[in-house]
């Protein structure tokens, strides 16, 4: 299938590793032209770069600090300005803080950390979208993907902050898939289960990580190259007619 994405100029939030990294070589691979985001770790950014770019494909990064606002512009403009449009936008990047946090009742929880979360992910989401939207639209095409979980439906004990952040786009995006069809930009929600990153399969022991693939019907736990199978179709000219729709990439589960 031809995607239709040759020389499409797209931008990946939080490229450089797990679903990121594998979403930005699969656009690369369809020869767009690909940038990706980090915000400090510019050598693991640096790295994922050449790797798409010893390939033969497109690939550059570009710092972006979702708290930050002014970065954000600034990280936009500077892809804008390369080719002269943004085409697709993959708003994948998640700000922890120092760490993912620690399973912890509501009520013990830290308000200060619980905002941050909301304000790292949610606000940042919105800055990413607003500053890229008027590229799109001077090309009357776009494709906007926003990488939510699915624990924004399944929930979560001792974690309430990340799934709030992560479901509050399904509304975002639902609501600008009605406001930007008629100008040729789709908007759409990927909900990734437990998928095998390479941090995930450092973090978790393997009878953890056996037993959870147990329980998903396919028997076996996603990849990265699972969910950007999905990611790269929403995001492409193939999708001629996906629009608000919020889809589970779990194996059933």
């Amino acid at each position: 299938m031809d995607m239709g994405l040759k020389n499409r100029v797209v931008l990946v939030t939080g490229g450089s590793k797990g679903i990121g990294k594998a979403t930005a070589k699969k656009f690369a691979e369809e020869q767009a032209h690909v940038f990706i985001t980090y915000a400090n770790d510019q050598e693991t950014a640096l790295k994922t770069v050449n790797e798409i770019r010893q390939q033969g494909f497109s690939c550059s990064e570009v710092q972006m600090d979702l708290r930050d606002q002014v970065s954000i512009e600034k990280a936009v403009k500077t892809v804008a300005e390369k080719f002269g449009r943004i085409d697709v936008l993959i708003n994948n990047a998640v700000d922890w803080g120092s760490e993912a946090p620690s399973p912890q009742s509501l009520e013990h929880t830290s308000t200060d950390a619980w905002f941050a979360m909301i304000d790292h992910n949610l606000k940042g989401t919105y800055l990413v979208t607003k500053y890229t939207l008027p590229y799109m639209k001077n090309g009357s095409w776009g494709r906007l993907v926003h990488i939510s979980t699915n624990l924004a439906e399944d929930g979560m004990a001792g974690v309430t902050s990340y799934p709030t952040s992560k479901s509050a786009l399904h509304g975002f995006s639902k609501s600008l898939s009605l406001e930007l069809a008629a100008e040729g930009i789709y908007s759409n929600v990927v909900l990734p289960g437990f998928t095998l990153t390479e941090q995930n399969s450092l973090v978790f022991p393997k009878e953890v990580l056996e037993k959870h693939a147990e329980s998903i019907p396919t028997k076996r736990l996603g990849i990265p190259d699972d969910v950007a199978n999905l990611i790269v179709y929403l995001g492409s000219n193939a999708n001629s007619f996906v629009n608000g729709e919020i889809i589970r990439a779990t194996g059933g589960k």
